[in-house]
């Protein structure tokens, strides 16, 4: 059975986690969206790791992992990241790198700073916005021209002038030299150039032989380009339709699409948030969630979980169940609120707004639930859970209008509660 691992928040939902838990079972798994923006954190044997571009399935022996073409790809910290990983588990895990995925080069990273996008909306300023508007504009480098270094020379070659044309004043534009942005290319890629190939032909292999096929969705829902905060949103699809064209099957056989959500609310950068809390439980679920940024170390502003913003994001990628995560985050807290619908100009209303200027001016309405003190790690069994704790994941669920399937409470794998148990 293929399984989708999707984002319903602004990302830093605990998706690193809850995909290496499902990876423990999958023989493929698929990163279809982004480049090093992402951060996810796994702990594996102990061992606490910040991944950027890796799928979760390279921590397991015999699991084929794939970076599908919806990515972009900075491979020097792909390299960073396969080397850190092979030294941990004593091997190197096989990879197939989609011909098709661009690659983030230093130009990438430098236009972010010269166009001031990176301090305007927050970004990671990992080059990923210029890195996506080339490959829409048909002047980006994908991978596959890593097997042919003239082609690939003659085409940095090209873009290079245009740079430099286009920026005359900058002398780090100016001092971009095509030959050794080629040399040093295809030295970082060494590694990988193997890798490098059909990797639609592998997916729909899987796919096709019933083989377990687990993808792993990057960021979130409401940073989607379509779909979310427009314009405080990443570059690529973050949402189940975006996965089809990313992995270039089409309509794929995926029927557990796991939604994973917070049990409160958080955001990185700029951008609308109804429900974030500048006082004291915002400061107290900061620290107590460890909300720093995997890729920035910027701290994550925090907030009452949205209701709304989750039906929302539910219903964009046909999610079938929900991962609870942090839920212990929420204990000590007299009170818990959850936004169940906002007000605009006096109306309540119960849809999430299109426009992100629209959502700014909204105000939450909330529930109000009972908090609880005793703490929850060591419990493994949702019937075990203290009474305030299992009343608001059906709160959740009745909210959301699906099932969690699991509930974690705590940063290792083994403080996961499975809803069966």
């Amino acid at each position: 059975m293929a399984t989708a691992v999707l984002g319903l928040q602004w990302g830093d939902e605990g998706k690193g986690k809850i995909t290496h838990l499902l990876a423990r079972e999958a023989e493929m798994v698929v990163r279809f969206n982004g480049g090093p923006n992402a951060g996810h954190t796994v702990i594996d044997h102990g061992v606490k790791f910040g991944t950027h571009l890796v799928p979760a399935g390279v921590f397991y022996p015999d699991t084929v992992n794939v970076l599908a073409g919806g990515m972009v790809l900075d491979l020097e910290i792909l390299r960073g990241e396969v080397d850190a990983i092979a030294a941990h588990t004593g091997r190197t895990p096989e990879l197939v790198i989609a011909e098709t995925a661009h690659l983030i080069l230093p130009y990438h990273r430098l236009l972010e700073e010269l166009e001031g996008s990176g301090a305007r909306f927050g970004t990671t300023r990992r080059g990923i916005a210029p890195t996506y508007r080339d490959k829409a504009a048909k002047v980006g480098i994908r991978a596959g021209d890593l097997h042919r270094p003239d082609e690939l020379a003659r085409r940095l070659t090209w873009r290079l002038g245009a740079l430099k044309r286009q920026w005359p004043d900058s002398e780090e534009v100016g001092g971009l030299n095509a030959v050794e942005l080629t040399e040093d290319l295809l030295s970082t890629a060494e590694p990988f150039i193997d890798s490098v190939g059909d990797a639609t032909a592998a997916i729909a292999a899987a796919l096709a032989e019933r083989r377990n096929v687990l993808f792993e969705g990057a960021q979130g829902t409401l940073l989607d380009i379509d779909h979310g905060t427009y314009p405080y949103v990443t570059s690529s699809s973050t949402t189940y339709a975006g996965l089809a064209n990313s992995i270039g099957v089409p309509e794929p056989a995926v029927s557990h699409r796991l939604g994973v959500v917070k049990a409160y609310q958080t955001r990185v950068g700029e951008g609308p948030f109804p429900t974030e809390l500048d006082d004291e439980i915002g400061a107290a679920l900061q620290r107590r969630g460890g909300e720093f940024g995997v890729t920035t170390g910027r701290p994550r502003r925090c907030g009452w979980l949205d209701l709304v913003a989750l039906r929302y994001a539910i219903a964009l990628n046909g999610t079938t169940d929900l991962a609870l995560t942090k839920i212990d985050v929420l204990t000590d807290c007299d009170e818990i609120k959850v936004c169940r619908a906002y007000e605009i100009e006096g109306v309540e209303i119960d849809r999430f707004p299109a426009s992100g200027e629209v959502l700014a001016q909204c105000t939450p309405v909330y529930d109000v639930l009972s908090g609880w003190t005793e703490p929850l790690d060591g419990i493994a069994s949702f019937r075990d859970l203290p009474e305030a704790a299992a009343a608001y994941v059906e709160r959740v669920e009745q909210a959301a209008g699906v099932p969690v399937e699991m509930l974690s409470v705590g940063a290792e794998p083994e403080a996961t509660i499975y809803r069966g148990l």
